[in-house]
């Protein structure tokens, strides 16, 4: 019987603790002294005395946990969350009980930042709202750190608080920045070793021209026309069929996986990420293949939210695997003739995080090999410069 109240008590209170307030404190010493009194002198109106403070002491513990007990905390987050940026939330505090309002109690979410909800009031069934800002530091499926109730109602004596954790999980994607300057917009056809540069209507430069009536001048290059004292027309690349071909490596060679290593990767996460929204921006059609991804199918595309999800849940390949990884490589350099490099048109690039031997014999089958180890990415990504081996 004791053991079965023990573990029933155990039960009711888990996750709650409750400590003095300095009041609290003096009201317990006083309630000490009167009783010490009343059982020294036998006096009726000391004991009268000392069964209203206890009284008091049982009727403070009873309403503070009445005042904590079914209270719930929902978050609303917006639809993208990306790492190492402030994202507005809301809180939303709900009390679930029917009849019994609850008073004077703070919500306490820790995080990166301790954020406080105060309520004086919160009436049975209803919900308040709280405008918040959290950040969130890593990508990928985030849970939310437990909240913690404190109330010091009714009388101030004792701190109750109430532990709650949260069941609900926010997906982070990757931060997000410009696409990286100075990228070439030259798209290499498979199999040729030249540059294949044409005009059209795309948002590179190509070269100019001389300006004709029929041109819209608002594509007139003043400062060229004025040295050459003629009127001088920028014009573009030409965007080929639209379509774009995203390969991440999500291997990374040798056995250990330092620091510099995974901070790598996680570049080229961010680097991937990068040029797929400015491609997203562009009006063009992307697709985005990993290792770990299914079958190519060269007429499906992706829309941004499902590519920017992969890569919020991308996880690294262990080397140990790298054996197996041999034909999912000439699958996506299209050495089987089936994989992305059997298509016509569009641009294809790679990214790696750090120079890997087992993608040197499909290099050759992109538009742009990306390494993202290289300085100017980690100017870019505004690291530090981490000090490199020499590259194999």
């Amino acid at each position: 019987m004791a053991s079965f109240l023990i573990r029933l008590q155990r039960r009711i209170y888990r996750n709650r603790s409750i400590t003095f307030t300095p009041a609290g404190t003096r009201f317990i010493l006083l309630t000490l002294a009167v009783g010490v009194a009343a059982v020294n002198t036998g006096n009726n109106l000391l004991y009268l005395i000392l069964g209203m403070m206890l009284s008091l002491i049982i009727v403070s513990g009873i309403l503070s946990e009445q005042s904590l007990r079914k209270i719930s905390v929902e978050w609303r987050f917006p639809a993208r969350i990306f790492a190492q940026q402030p994202v507005p939330v809301e809180m939303r505090i709900t009390n679930g009980k029917r009849f019994l309002p609850s008073f004077s109690f703070r919500v306490d979410e820790g995080g990166n930042e301790i954020r406080s909800v105060y309520t004086f009031k919160l009436s049975a069934g209803e919900t308040i709202a709280s405008p918040q800002t959290t950040r969130f530091e890593k990508r990928g499926l985030c849970t939310l750190p437990p909240i913690t109730l404190r109330t010091t109602f009714p009388f101030g004596f004792f701190h109750k608080s109430l532990i709650r954790p949260q069941a609900q999980t926010a997906l982070v994607y990757p931060r997000i920045f410009p696409m990286p300057p100075g990228l070439r917009s030259a798209r290499t056809r498979a199999g040729q070793d030249h540059e294949h540069r044409r005009r059209g209507f795309g948002t590179d430069f190509h070269n100019l021209r001389d300006y004709t009536a029929a041109d819209d001048a608002r594509g007139i290059h003043w400062k060229s026309s004025a040295r050459q004292s003629k009127l001088l027309l920028k014009e573009y690349e030409h965007e080929e069929d639209g379509r774009v071909d995203l390969v991440l490596s999500n291997h990374l060679p040798g056995e250990g996986k330092s620091e510099k290593l995974l901070a790598d990767f996680e570049r080229a996460v961010v680097l991937t990420a990068a040029l797929a929204r400015e491609f997203f921006r562009r009006g063009q059609t992307v697709n985005l293949q990993t290792l770990g991804s299914d079958e190519y199918h060269p007429d499906e595309s992706q829309d941004l939210d499902t590519l920017l999800e992969t890569l919020a849940l991308i996880q690294l390949i262990p080397d140990t695997a790298s054996d197996s990884l041999d034909p999912k490589i000439a699958a996506l350099g299209g050495a089987d003739g089936g994989g992305p490099a059997g298509r016509t048109g569009g641009r294809r690039i790679l990214i790696l995080p750090v120079p890997d031997p087992l993608w040197d014999k499909v290099r050759g089958s992109f538009s742009d090999v990306l390494v993202a180890d290289e300085p100017r990415f980690i100017e870019w990504a505004g690291e530090k410069s981490i000090r490199q081996g020499p590259r194999s």
